[in-house]
């Protein structure tokens, strides 16, 4: 991959830990590209939507508690983070997937998570 795919991909990733640390809805709001998807095991198909993506995003940092990322791996503009995170008793592991543009907004967010009811 490209060095200009990396650094797009550090862009975004560097904006991204702001906001989960900060919760900045300007933040997010950056992030997002117009037309951004969102998949995820509870969806039949992705939703389509920069305003939905947000809302869902926005939602899920408001419910996780102790969320933390524990490893990052980066393929010029595809990244997947590992997270963990709990709802109440319930702890909780997965994937983030982000494929991101040549400006480091994201264009999808792909979310795999166990167990299911997370």
């Amino acid at each position: 991959m490209s060095e200009k795919h990396d650094a797009d991909a550090r862009k975004f990733l560097d904006r991204w830990y702001a906001y989960v640390e900060r919760h900045d809805p300007a933040l997010l709001d950056a992030l997002v590209a117009d037309g951004a998807k969102i998949s995820s095991p509870a969806f039949y198909k992705p939703k389509a939507s920069k305003d939905y993506v947000i809302a869902i995003l926005k939602a899920v940092m408001q419910g996780f508690e102790d969320f933390t990322y524990t490893k990052e791996w980066v393929d010029g503009r595809e990244i997947i983070l590992e997270f963990e995170a709990r709802i109440g008793d319930t702890r909780l592991k997965g994937i983030d997937r982000f494929t991101v543009n040549d400006t480091g907004q994201m264009t999808h967010i792909e979310v795999l998570i166990r167990p299911l009811n997370g």
